[in-house]
């Protein structure tokens, strides 16, 4: 990023990039959540389920470089090692139920993913509003597509 929008962020830089560092590795933890999920999960509703988890897979993939991007502009790097995404990230990884058709826990353990995702999205939000628009931004969106995504594994929560 060009020296005046660098110059532009009124909050220490170094922890606007450890802050979306932490997002990142949660982006990719969640995206190999919903991916492994997907490819793992068995049963009767496997088929109402499966595209559900591929797509927000993605969406949360678009999300991982959406965030790097913005590292980046700053002057950092993206975790660049997989080992060091989990010990990175915020909320951690949640893998599926052993039982491949425990519809129910799978739905219980990705709310609690969005869950974390949308606490830590408003926190960012606030933390930014005044100190760095263009990342209070990127939370901004993170935060309204993870407020969606939970209403979606809600409202398959109610149909159990």
């Amino acid at each position: 990023m060009g020296r005046t929008g660098i110059e532009i962020v009124k909050a220490p830089l170094d922890e606007v990039i450890s802050d979306l560092l932490k997002a990142y590795a949660d982006e990719w933890l969640a995206h190999y959540q919903y991916w492994v999920a997907a490819v793992t999960l068995k049963g009767v509703d496997a088929d109402t389920y499966r595209p559900v988890l591929m797509e927000m897979s993605a969406h949360e993939l678009k999300h991982a470089e959406k965030i790097a991007k913005r590292i980046i502009q700053l002057g950092g790097k993206p975790v660049l090692q997989f080992e060091k995404l989990l010990a990175t990230s915020g909320c951690g990884y949640i893998p599926p139920p052993e039982d491949p058709t425990n519809y129910e826990q799978l739905i219980k353990d990705i709310l609690k993913a969005e869950q974390c995702a949308i606490k830590f999205y408003s926190r960012m939000v606030e933390k930014y509003r005044l100190t760095d628009v263009v990342t209070y931004e990127v939370f901004e969106d993170l935060l309204q597509d993870e407020v969606e995504d939970e209403q979606t594994w809600e409202d398959f929560l109610a149909k159990l």
